[in-house]
C-alpha cells in the first residue's frame, strides 16, 4: 500500500470516528441513566432493590462477553462487517426497549440486547484507531473517548432524572436510533479487509457467559439458591478442562504465566467491581437518606461528572508531573477519601455525599489512567492484544459481580448495625456499613497494586517506548 492509499484510508475512516464515538456516547449515558432511576423502577415494578439490580449487572456482564467476542472475532472477521452488521442491529435492539414499561422481564432482556448490540462499535473503535492511525492520532481519539464517556455521564445523570421524572424512562431507549443516521457513513468509509483464516472457541465463551450469569444471579438473590452456586462451579470445573484441551482457548493460560498479570488483574477486578456496587448503592442513599428528586440527584451527578471531565482533561499534563504509577496510587486515595466520606458521614448533611460522590469519580479518572498504562507494560509486545482483551473481559464481569455483591448486601440484618455512621439518622447504617466494606476493598486494591508495580514502574514518558518485543516483567 502507498503512502497515497494510506492517506485515503485514514481520511476516509477519520469521518466514520464521530459516528463511532457516538455509540459511547449513548452506551454511557443509557447505562447512567438507569444506574440513578433504579430507585423508581423499584417501586414501579414491585420488585427488590437486588433484584432491581439484574438491570444493571447482566448489561455490563454481556457487554463484557460481546466486547472480547467482537474483538477475538475482529481477527479473523472484517471489522466493516462485525460494525455494520451490528449498527443495523442496534436500533432494532433500543426500539425493543422503548415497549419495555410495564414488563420488567422485557426490560431486562431488552437491556442485555441493547448492550450486546452497541458492545461491538464500543470496543472495536479502540482497535480502529490503533489499527489506521499514527500513535499520536490514535491516542487522540483514545482521549477523545475518554472524554465522550464524562460528558455522557454528565448527560444520562442531568437529562436522564428529568426524562424519568417528567416523561418516561423509556423514551431512553429511543434516543440511541438516531445512530441510524450515521450507518451510511460507514458503510461508505470503512475500509474493505483481507481476512484472515482462523477458529473462535465459542464452547469456551458460552461456559465462561454461564458461569458468570450462575454467579450473579446467585448473589443477587442473596446466596438462596444453591443449585445456581454449583451450576457455577461445575461450568467453572469445564472450562478449565476445555481451556487446557482447546487448541485456540477463550482465554489464553500462557498469558497467566507472565509475571504479574494475575494480581494486576485482581486489582483491576476490585476497583471495577467496587466502582459499580457503589454507583448501584448511591441513588438508594441520596433517595432514602435525603428524599430527593430524581431530577434533583441527576443534577449533582452532573456536576460530579463534570469536575471528573475538567480533571481527566489534565491527566496527560499530570501524568508527566509525577508518573503512571503515581497517578493510580492518587486515584486510589481520592477513592478511598470519597468512600469514607460516605462512611463516616452519610447521616448527616447531603453535601457529604455528593462530595464523596465527586472525590469517588475523579479519583476513578485518575486511578484508570495510570493502570491501564502500568498494566501494558507488564506484558510482552507479542501478547498486548491478548492481554487488553483479556482484562476487558475479567473487569467487565467482576463489574458486574461488584453490582450483585452490594445488592446482595443491601438490605441484611447484619448490615444495619452502625458502626463508623455516628449520625442520629437509624436509616443510614446500611449505607455507611457499604461504603466501608468498598473501603476495605479499595485498601486491598491498592496495596496489591504497589506489590505488582514497584517505582521502576512510575514512567513519565510515554510508556510503549521501550525496545520492541520486550516486557517490564523483570522489574517487579
Amino acid at each position: 500500500m502507498n503512502e497515497l492509499q494510506k492517506e485515503d484510508i485514514q481520511r476516509r475512516v477519520a469521518r466514520c470516528m464521530p459516528w463511532i464515538l457516538l455509540f459511547e456516547f449513548f452506551y454511557t449515558f443509557n447505562d447512567n441513566v438507569f444506574n440513578l432511576i433504579t430507585p423508581n423502577l423499584s417501586e414501579q415494578f414491585g420488585v427488590t432493590p437486588s433484584t432491581i439490580s439484574l438491570i444493571v449487572t447482566f448489561s455490563k456482564l454481556f457487554f463484557g462477553i460481546a466486547s472480547i467476542v467482537y474483538t477475538a472475532l475482529s481477527d479473523i472477521i472484517s471489522i466493516r462487517k462485525v460494525m455494520l452488521l451490528t449498527s443495523v442491529a442496534f436500533p432494532v435492539a433500543t426500539l425493543l426497549g422503548v415497549f419495555s414499561q410495564d414488563s420488567f422481564t422485557l426490560l431486562v432482556v431488552s437491556r442485555i440486547l441493547f448492550a450486546v448490540t452497541i458492545a461491538a462499535p464500543v470496543a472495536l473503535q479502540i482497535i480502529i484507531a490503533i489499527k489506521y492511525f499514527d500513535k499520536l492520532t490514535a491516542a487522540k481519539y483514545l482521549g477523545y473517548n475518554t472524554a465522550i464517556y464524562q460528558l455522557a455521564s454528565a448527560a444520562g445523570h442531568l437529562f436522564g432524572g428529568y426524562i424519568a421524572e417528567y416523561l418516561s424512562w423509556n423514551l431512553v431507549f429511543l434516543i440511541p436510533v438516531l445512530t441510524i443516521f450515521g450507518l451510511p457513513v460507514l458503510f461508505k468509509n470503512l475500509p474493505k479487509e483481507v481476512t484472515l483464516k482462523g477458529s473462535f472457541d465459542a464452547v469456551g465463551m458460552i461456559l465462561m457467559t454461564a458461569i458468570s450469569t450462575f454467579l450473579i444471579t446467585y448473589l443477587t438473590f442473596k446466596m438462596q439458591y444453591p443449585l445456581l452456586l454449583i451450576g457455577a462451579v461445575v461450568c467453572a470445573a469445564l472450562f478449565v478442562w476445555h481451556t487446557f484441551k482447546s487448541k485456540n482457548p477463550f482465554l489464553k493460560p500462557e498469558l497467566f504465566r507472565t509475571r504479574g498479570i494475575t494480581r494486576s488483574l485482581i486489582v483491576g477486578v476490585l476497583f471495577y467491581a467496587t466502582q459499580i456496587g457503589f454507583y448501584f448503592v448511591f441513588p438508594f442513599i441520596v433517595n432514602k437518606t435525603y428524599h430527593m428528586s430524581t431530577s434533583t440527584i441527576g443534577a449533582f451527578y452532573t456536576i460530579t461528572n463534570i469536575a471528573a471531565f475538567i480533571i481527566g482533561m489534565f491527566t496527560g499534563r499530570i501524568i508527566k508531573k509525577i508518573g503512571y504509577r503515581n497517578i493510580a496510587l492518587l486515584g486510589g486515595t481520592f477513592i478511598f477519601a470519597g468512600l469514607g466520606m460516605i462512611a463516616f458521614f452519610v447521616g448527616f448533611s447531603v453535601v457529604f455525599s455528593f462530595v464523596g460522590m465527586g472525590l469517588f469519580n475523579i479519583g476513578y479518572v485518575l486511578f484508570f489512567s495510570g493502570y491501564l498504562a502500568n498494566f501494558t507494560q507488564l506484558l510482552p509486545t507479542h501478547q498486548h492484544g491478548a492481554g487488553i482483551g483479556v482484562e476487558k473481559l475479567v473487569v467487565t464481569i467482576a463489574a458486574s459481580l461488584g453490582g450483585a455483591f452490594v445488592a446482595m448486601l443491601y438490605g441484611q440484618p447484619f448490615m444495619m448495625t452502625k458502626i463508623v455512621d455516628f449520625s442520629a439518622n437509624t436509616q443510614t447504617a446500611l449505607f455507611s456499613n457499604v461504603s466501608l466494606v468498598l473501603m476495605i476493598l479499595i485498601g486491598l486494591a491498592t496495596w496489591l497494586f504497589v506489590s505488582v508495580f514497584g517505582k521502576s514502574f512510575n514512567r513519565q514518558e510515554e510508556f510503549g517506548q521501550r525496545e520492541p518485543g520486550t516486557s517490564a516483567q523483570g522489574q517487579v
